[in-house]
Protein backbone atom coordinates (compact mmCIF):
# COMPACT_ATOMS: atom_id res chain seq x y z
CA UNK A 1 0.00 0.00 0.00
CA UNK A 2 1.62 3.44 -0.89
CA UNK A 3 0.70 6.39 0.80
CA UNK A 4 2.08 10.37 0.61
CA UNK A 5 2.90 12.21 3.21
CA UNK A 6 2.69 16.09 2.95
CA UNK A 7 5.53 17.87 4.59
CA UNK A 8 5.56 21.36 5.93
CA UNK A 9 8.19 23.83 7.68
CA UNK A 10 11.33 22.60 9.69
CA UNK A 11 9.61 18.53 8.48
CA UNK A 12 9.68 19.66 4.91
CA UNK A 13 13.75 20.90 5.60
CA UNK A 14 14.66 17.64 7.35
CA UNK A 15 13.45 15.31 4.94
CA UNK A 16 14.88 17.89 1.95
CA UNK A 17 11.59 17.93 -0.07
CA UNK A 18 7.75 18.65 0.75
CA UNK A 19 6.45 15.47 -0.18
CA UNK A 20 7.30 11.58 0.42
CA UNK A 21 5.50 8.45 -0.92
CA UNK A 22 6.27 5.69 1.57
CA UNK A 23 4.77 2.03 1.94
CA UNK A 24 4.49 1.43 5.51
CA UNK A 25 4.33 -1.81 7.35
CA UNK A 26 0.86 -1.83 8.72
CA UNK A 27 -2.19 0.45 8.13
CA UNK A 28 -2.01 3.28 10.64
CA UNK A 29 -1.01 7.06 10.51
CA UNK A 30 1.48 5.78 13.62
CA UNK A 31 2.79 3.22 10.82
CA UNK A 32 3.11 6.00 7.78
CA UNK A 33 4.91 8.25 10.27
CA UNK A 34 7.29 5.63 11.14
CA UNK A 35 7.81 4.65 7.57
CA UNK A 36 9.06 8.17 6.50
CA UNK A 37 11.96 8.00 9.15
CA UNK A 38 11.91 11.58 10.28
CA UNK A 39 12.32 12.63 13.74
CA UNK A 40 9.00 14.22 14.97
CA UNK A 41 8.54 16.65 18.30
CA UNK A 42 5.37 15.52 19.91
CA UNK A 43 3.82 18.48 18.67
CA UNK A 44 3.65 17.25 15.78
CA UNK A 45 -0.02 17.09 14.43
CA UNK A 46 -1.19 14.51 11.53
CA UNK A 47 -4.21 15.07 9.47
CA UNK A 48 -5.43 12.49 6.99
CA UNK A 49 -7.02 14.41 3.56
CA UNK A 50 -8.49 17.74 5.72
CA UNK A 51 -9.00 16.22 9.20
CA UNK A 52 -6.79 16.36 12.18
CA UNK A 53 -6.55 12.35 13.42
CA UNK A 54 -4.32 10.54 15.72
CA UNK A 55 -1.69 7.97 15.45
CA UNK A 56 -4.31 5.16 15.82
CA UNK A 57 -6.28 6.14 12.39
CA UNK A 58 -6.31 3.65 9.36
CA UNK A 59 -5.08 4.86 6.53
CA UNK A 60 -5.39 2.83 2.80
CA UNK A 61 -4.13 3.06 -0.04
CA UNK A 62 -3.95 6.46 -1.65
CA UNK A 63 -4.41 8.48 1.28
CA UNK A 64 -2.54 11.50 2.03
CA UNK A 65 -1.23 12.61 5.29
CA UNK A 66 0.33 15.46 6.12
CA UNK A 67 2.89 15.96 8.98
CA UNK A 68 1.92 19.54 10.95
CA UNK A 69 4.57 21.33 12.85
CA UNK A 70 3.22 23.82 15.38
CA UNK A 71 3.22 27.50 14.09
CA UNK A 72 4.16 30.50 15.53
CA UNK A 73 4.53 33.68 15.61
CA UNK A 74 4.35 37.15 17.11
Amino acid sequence: MKIAVQLFGPLAEQAGRSRLDVTPAGATVGDVVAATGLKLDRSVRFALGTDYVDASTPVREGDVVSLIPPVGGG
